[in-house]
């Protein structure tokens, strides 16, 4: 009998080869743990078995050959198709059944399995170039015999579809959809798994074994010892009401699972009591995971910190940090290193990873969707989620808890934007408040005076900042925070002077952040200019604000930076407008909430006037004019259209042009290693040596140096790339002399480390895309 191989040994007998069905198995094992919790277990044998049928292909055992230097005598052969048999062969053996539908479900996700899901069609491919399901399944050339394989294989049943999917929904297209792209993920995840425990066994016992019960236990304690400090240290109201707060989530943890809010104005502890919900309601309900998203980067950084400072003396590493600047179109072996598939306790990551990976297409960045199910999603800020995506962003996340077991929670400082009402009928429903009187919260919680200043110029805004010996100043740019940090050096020199963005490396920045606290708590002058990373997750207390005109949720944010603990009587916010040559022009989302908070400035009849700045019926007002008003534009790029049936009901899906539609990011950043201390600088050179190592044993040290590097990162775009790259920043090869995709800052001149950290003029470049944060 002739043996068939799934993978080859580089140099090592073909004896100790992976046979081809003994892969098929441990797939499909794999494929059975995960499926299960979709209650679709019966799924696994198809996919598991059927996904590599293609293998059985003699060109590709042949190419197996060539490639490890047998049969050398033959012609050099070149890769081989193997994805598409599988898919050809359940679309052609139901062709003519009632199941010819959930064979082309299937048949997406085998066709899919390396190269990502594929369109349904593509009517402008070259000739021959064609990559669309429709394509592939009339292909002959992919075609072979199925003498070869195994009758029990072949003759695998068709399952049908689990009940609750198709019930539970109005979209049934769209839950058709999402269903399938959870049976990929299971299916490149156990691919994958599978492949590395053959390939790199070493690799896969590194991997991370299920979180014992113990852990979580010690999780929870870890946190209830830490709110108990923190209560003992201060009897002030602030702090009582806080602990109110966090009794109220206590309370509401033992809800069956579902959507909730958690409205609670900025300085109420929201971070650490929406933990302590988490934490109690899996306990109660047995959920798999807890999943941060976070609307910044720089505040993922700062909430992660804070997380694994709380879980410091825990045995193991319960807190996965995952953030990636590099877009998803460019993805490069050495991105998907830097990818993991949230095998994690507590995942924190951003908005812009959770959700567009949820319309992703390629398999690294779908085989941790399936680890979403029975999960607990805290959406930090919902209400910055972007108007132009509204309607597939609130219907994946109702689709997640509707059929997937989430808990979803949304946590805001001034209230839930996204709920279901008569004017947003796309809304969230059924969500349940956590806190029982969220107006009666913000009036006990109102610390501060908002005032409008009008226009504004840098000069006299200078003028206005030089009276006061401690303030926070919020500007919209980067170009703004660093030009208005040097006019006041100018004037004041730098003792107590401080600037924040995103230019400063994150250690960098929570170095500055630690020297802050320091004189605000020591009470000596503090002065500091910031872009607005600093309005969320950030606990400062200063006594006044200066906020350049943003949206009303970013005012507010700015306001729980200023008398957060109560200690004054009263306190301003001065919100000015930047007038004169001297301001950068804000654009996009920024200046849109901006021109909404003006508009409501100039009427005369807002409830801004009447109620307050900070006031519930003062948001309600913005959100309508921000979100609500804009009907047309909650599917701007027709992303909900892209999935449909035909009159047959052939599921005819545009997954890959969805991925492509679905960009909360237009301009993705490039990330930089800065060398900023010696333990940067020592995992950098010890990053190098691993990279010119062709030893596939260095991959486990290289993914740890990558994780201490990312804290040592700055963002910048690709034509900055461009210009910068040869004389300012250098591309790391890797054990072939190539470009491993890492970058490094050699220009160390181009870097402030005193203060303004990254300095993009010094290299002569400055474009708008390096301006925001």
């Amino acid at each position: 009998m002739t043996e068939f191989y799934g993978h080859s040994l580089k140099e090592r007998p073909v004896e100790e080869w992976e046979l081809l069905e003994d892969h098929l198995a441990l797939v499909t094992q794999y494929a059975q743990v995960f499926l299960n919790k979709l209650n679709a277990a019966d799924w696994a044998p198809l996919l598991g078995y059927w996904h590599d049928l293609g293998k059985y292909d003699p060109r590709f055992q042949t190419y197996l050959m060539q490639a490890n230097g047998y049969l050398s005598h033959l012609e050099e052969s070149s890769r081989v198709n193997h994805s598409s048999f599988g898919a050809q062969y359940a679309v052609e053996k139901y062709k003519v059944t009632d199941k010819k539908p959930l064979a082309f479900l299937l048949a997406y996700c085998i066709m899919g399995h390396h190269a990502g899901l594929p369109d349904y069609a593509d009517d402008n491919a070259e000739p021959g170039k064609a990559s669309s399901l429709s394509a592939r399944l009339k292909d002959e050339s992919t075609q072979i015999s199925t003498g070869q394989i195994p009758t029990r294989i072949l003759e695998l049943p068709l399952p049908a579809m689990p009940e609750g999917i198709l019930k539970k929904h109005n979209d049934i297209v769209f839950s058709l959809a999402f269903w399938n792209r959870m049976l990929f993920s299971c299916l490149v995840d156990s691919d994958y798994l599978a492949t590395e425990e053959f390939m790199s066994p070493d690799r896969a016992g590194e991997r991370p074994v299920p979180v014992e019960q113990s852990i979580w236990t010690a999780m929870e304690e870890a946190l209830h010892t830490e709110l108990d400090r923190k209560s003992s240290l201060s009897q002030s109201a602030v702090s009582k009401i806080r602990q109110d707060i966090l009794n109220s989530c206590m309370y509401k943890a033992n809800d069956i699972p579902g959507l909730f809010s958690l409205t609670v104005p900025t300085g109420g502890g929201k971070t650490l009591s929406s933990l302590a919900f988490a934490l109690a309601h899996r306990k109660y309900h047995q959920k798999e995971r807890i999943i941060y998203a976070i609307p910044f980067t720089s505040i993922v950084e700062q909430t992660a910190t804070v997380f694994r400072i709380l879980f410091d003396e825990l045995e193991t590493d319960v807190v996965l940090e995952h953030h990636c600047n590099i877009d998803p179109t460019q993805e490069t072996y050495a991105s998907r290193l830097a990818t993991e598939n949230w095998d994690a306790p507590l995942v924190v990551t951003t908005n812009v990873q959770l959700l567009e990976s949820l319309f992703a297409t390629k398999p690294s960045r779908c085989r941790k969707l399936h680890r979403l199910v029975n999960s607990i999603i805290i959406l930090d800020e919902a209400q910055t989620l972007p108007v132009e995506f509204l309607k597939p962003c609130l219907k994946v996340l109702q689709e997640l808890v509707n059929n997937y077991g989430c808990t979803v929670v949304l946590c805001t400082a001034t209230q839930p934007a996204i709920l279901y009402r008569d004017e947003f009928e796309i809304g969230l429903k059924g969500v349940r408040e956590i806190i029982p009187d969220p107006v009666t919260l913000s009036r006990k919680m109102k610390r501060v005076d908002v005032r409008f200043l009008g226009p504004v110029t840098q000069d006299s805004l200078v003028e206005r900042l030089n009276e006061h010996d401690s303030f926070l100043g919020i500007v919209n740019t980067k170009p703004d925070a660093s030009n208005l940090f040097e006019a006041l050096k100018q004037q004041g020199g730098t003792a107590g002077l401080f600037h924040l963005s995103t230019n400063l490396c994150a250690v960098h920045r929570f170095q500055k952040l630690g020297e802050i606290r320091e004189r605000l708590s020591q009470g000596k002058p503090c002065r500091v200019i910031s872009t607005q990373l600093i309005e969320a997750g950030v606990d400062v207390d200063f006594p006044v604000v200066f906020r350049a005109v943003a949206g009303l949720d970013s005012i507010a944010q700015a306001a729980g930076r200023c008398n957060r603990e109560g200690k004054l009587e009263s306190a301003d916010v001065y919100v000015f407008q930047p007038d004169g040559d001297k301001w950068s022009q804000i654009r996009g989302y920024l200046k849109r909430t901006a021109e909404t908070t003006l508009g409501m400035i100039r009427d005369e009849f807002s409830p801004l006037h009447s109620h307050g700045w900070l006031s519930l019926p003062a948001i309600q007002q913005y959100f309508c004019s921000n979100y609500w008003e804009h009907k047309n534009e909650w599917d701007k790029h027709g992303i909900m259209q892209l999935f449909y049936l035909s009159a047959q009901g052939i599921p005819e899906f545009f997954y890959r042009e969805a991925a492509k539609r679905f960009r909360l990011i237009d301009d993705y950043q490039i990330s930089i290693f800065i060398p900023f201390d010696e333990k940067s600088q020592s995992a950098l050179f010890r990053l190098r040596e691993c990279l010119k190592s062709p030893d596939q044993a260095t991959t486990a040290p290289k993914r740890q140096l990558l994780r201490i590097l990312q804290r040592y990162t700055i963002g910048i775009s690709q034509p900055a790339l461009n210009t910068m790259l040869g004389k300012d920043i250098s591309e790391l090869p890797d054990s072939e002399g190539q470009p491993s995709g890492y970058y490094e800052l050699i220009n160390l001149s181009c870097y402030d480390f005193n203060h303004l950290g990254f300095m993009p003029q010094q290299a002569g470049i400055l474009d708008v895309s390096q301006s925001i944060f």
